[in-house]
């Protein structure tokens, strides 16, 4: 005779208690997965700036001269115009981030775009070989934490640079969806306050890489732990996005150089701003080689020598012989 036990199941509340529990862990975690990808997507850019600043030793090395900040238009201080080369510091950098094939082939097409005394008026996007080759994505180039960059609304920055005359920072961009083809950057070198130096008040503030300069590491009176060589940008809006706003532009690397930091470093990202995707910072590559995390939000334009803002300038000059109080702007 066989004896059968009666079969013990979930009851209904059960049920919805383990499923209750499962979803409040689930909630627990997925914030910290969060964290754990904005930490490897911070630390991989902070490992790119690095390599960036590294490369402009090299080339300074190589060539005994740091590269330009943007081919711009002659004479270097003149009004913005398309009437130039317009390639900026990071198509220099190429062969010393592993990607000297791609250097070859633009420098093949039109060597002209690597002289700074060139007068030659062909923007570099007017070179067919070139256009196709500045569509190569450059992995060192890019910040995993953003995500937006590769289909902006209206377009992609092909060049960007400070006249230095006045208070204005100029660009142009390749209409979308042509111009979403090229390669994006994430990084820019630093022009200083807003440009080349003894100009205008903001003057005092010049970087290392303005239009067609041709510095040293030398030539930063300030230190090298003291000056930006390069830093976050993301070449357009950023979040947080009002309403009916989106990514509008992104930046092609090949034209990629000379950002000034007059504007700061504003919550919401702007084309002619550095900025990053990262939270609440925006990260920089100094001349020592070492990377900051500088704070968002410094865009008040307040002059005080204990402002944010005038740290910030401090930060981005070269020669302006000025303390900078990191603790107003990061670490």
């Amino acid at each position: 005779m066989k004896t059968f036990l009666p079969r013990r199941g979930f009851t209904l509340i059960e049920l919805l208690v383990v499923i209750a529990i499962i979803a409040i862990l689930i909630g627990l975690l997925l914030p910290a997965v969060q964290k754990v990808r904005e930490a490897a997507a911070r630390t991989q850019c902070s490992n790119n700036l690095k390599q960036l600043a590294l490369a402009c030793h090299n080339y300074e090395s190589t060539n005994s001269k740091l590269p330009p900040g943007t081919m711009g238009v002659l004479p270097k201080d003149g009004a913005f115009s398309f009437a130039a080369p317009c390639n900026g510091t990071m198509s220099y950098l190429l062969p010393f981030i592993e990607q000297e094939p791609l250097y070859k082939g633009i420098f093949a097409a039109d060597p002209r775009l690597f002289d700074v005394n060139t007068t030659s008026t062909a923007g570099w996007w007017t070179n067919g070989t070139i256009f196709s080759l500045a569509q190569t994505k450059v992995k060192t180039f890019l910040c995993p934490a953003d995500g937006s960059s590769d289909n902006p609304t209206a377009g992609t920055m092909i060049t960007h640079y400070s006249t230095a005359n006045t208070l204005v920072f100029n660009g142009g961009y390749y209409p979308a969806p042509t111009g979403n083809a090229f390669g994006k950057s994430n990084y820019t070198s630093c022009a200083g306050s807003i440009g080349a130096p003894n100009v205008n008040w903001y003057g005092q503030w010049y970087g290392a890489f303005t239009t067609r300069s041709i510095n040293t590491l030398t030539y930063i009176q300030d230190g090298t732990a003291n000056t930006v060589l390069v830093g976050e940008t993301l070449g357009g809006l950023a979040p947080p996005y009002t309403s009916g706003q989106s990514r509008d532009y992104s930046l092609a690397w090949m034209g990629a150089g000379g950002t000034p930091m007059a504007w700061g470093l504003p919550i919401q990202a702007q084309w002619y701003t550095y900025g990053s995707m990262h939270t609440a910072v925006v990260q920089f590559g100094f001349g020592d080689g070492s990377v900051r995390a500088l704070r968002r939000g410094a865009d008040d334009f307040n002059s005080a020598s204990t402002s944010p803002w005038t740290n910030l300038q401090r930060a981005s000059g070269m020669a302006d012989g000025q303390v900078i109080d990191f603790t107003t702007i990061g670490n």
